[in-house]
């Protein structure tokens, strides 16, 4: 099959959208011939990208498959109307490939977040093409948006909602990285195929290193609208009493915020990294006992399965967290970790405290742990899954 993958994130920048795209196209490149349309890489900032640390892809870097859009306005804009204006650009700029191109292809696969995308990529289009268009869901959009602070969407909630139905109507199949998200989309539409292809990890980024002997906490990737800030700052505190290291390797809109914090109490045992390559942050991931993974406490954010989650067991490093909804059930089932759904920093640290003085439960989750991945977060056993799906006339939810 020749497969057009539409996605505003992807290699070189970081985070968990942009990694598992990525892995999506190289793992698929094996199979079919696969097409990545995209944009130069922006996030969390464009400059970070001058660093040839981040391009250690050579065979990404030299593809023709990669399409990157060429734009004219800039994401990291201050001014909302002028990044509302950089979706409307990139927007247009995807339809038009489509309307010239989708014909080439057999598969049409978009993934959401950012919403823009799937609406060019679904909305008006003729039902019967030939072409299969593919729907990923990797955040339940609008409701996450609203319970962001200082975003007010509610004059305009309704209108978006009938457009996440119909988004989803229009889909041939939905592609799902949370398991907790097939009843929403079900309630929608009940009879579009769903796949679940949750995040993962390459059977080299699984490699094991032997952990040192000192005792030691991480926590990596974004702190920005959907992480607590607060209980971050609450957790560090006590990790700072308690004399355990606290390593932060952190961006987002609120990491100056941690950043300053720290520097002004003047911390002994927490320490705060610039953002890293991926190999960089897997590589500290392994290296430290206890992967840590906060969120803020609202019924949006606590159903989803957070990259950390993901990279802390392919990494064999026990993840504690405050996780609720499928996530939370997962490591439960395995006993793969520790997860106290809307758990207080107390609760967090005096989690990471047994763990610091049982060392044969922390080898009990690392084994559990193993078997999770082996289950579950491979892309060398899920993308055959993922094949199937795509190939499959998709009669029948997965």
């Amino acid at each position: 099959m020749k497969i057009l993958v539409i996605s505003q994130n992807f290699y070189p920048e970081i985070g968990s959208g942009a990694n598992r795209i990525k892995n999506l196209y190289t793992q698929l490149s094996k199979i079919h011939d696969v097409d990545v349309l995209t944009t130069t890489p922006t996030y969390p900032n464009q400059k970070m990208y001058n660093d040839k640390k981040y391009w250690n892809e050579p065979d990404i870097n030299d593809s023709s498959d990669i399409l990157r859009i060429p734009m004219k306005l800039k994401k990291q804009s201050k001014s909302m109307f002028l990044r509302l204006m950089y979706y409307v650009e990139l927007s247009l700029k995807v339809r038009v490939f489509l309307m010239r191109n989708q014909k080439k292809y057999d598969v049409v696969y978009v993934t959401s977040p950012n919403i823009f995308l799937a609406w060019v990529t679904l909305f008006f289009q003729k039902k019967k093409t030939g072409i299969t268009r593919v729907l990923e869901i990797r955040d339940l959009w609008p409701d996450s948006v609203s319970k962001i602070d200082k975003i007010n969407i509610n004059w305009i909630y309704g209108f978006l909602k009938f457009l996440e139905g119909k988004m989803y109507r229009l889909a041939d199949k939905i592609v799902i990285n949370n398991e907790g998200f097939r009843k929403h989309i079900e309630s929608f539409s009940p009879h579009t195929p769903i796949f679940y292809l949750p995040n993962g990890l390459t059977d080299k980024e699984t490699e094991a290193v032997v952990k040192g002997d000192e005792f030691k906490v991480l926590y990596t990737g974004n702190i920005g609208f959907a992480q607590s800030l607060e209980q971050l700052v609450d957790v560090a505190n006590l990790l700072e009493k308690a004399k355990i290291t606290f390593n932060v390797i952190g961006y987002g809109v609120n990491a100056h915020a941690f950043r300053d914090y720290i520097k002004m109490q003047n911390f002994k045992h927490v320490t705060m990294y610039d953002e890293c390559s991926r190999a960089e942050a897997l590589e500290q991931i392994k290296q430290h006992n206890v992967q840590l993974s906060l969120l803020k406490t609202d019924d949006v954010f606590m159903n989803v399965l957070p990259g950390k989650i993901v990279d802390g067991i392919g990494c064999n490093t026990v993840v504690v967290s405050n996780i609720g909804g499928y996530a939370n059930a997962l490591l439960k089932e395995y006993d793969a970790g520790v997860a106290i759904e809307v758990g207080s920093a107390e609760e967090i640290v005096d989690a990471i405290k047994h763990i610091r003085d049982n060392p044969t439960d922390e080898l009990k989750y690392r084994e559990n742990m193993q078997r999770l991945l082996d289950d579950q977060f491979l892309w060398s056993k899920n993308i055959y899954k993922l094949d199937r799906f795509l190939s499959s006339d998709g009669l029948d939810n997965v």
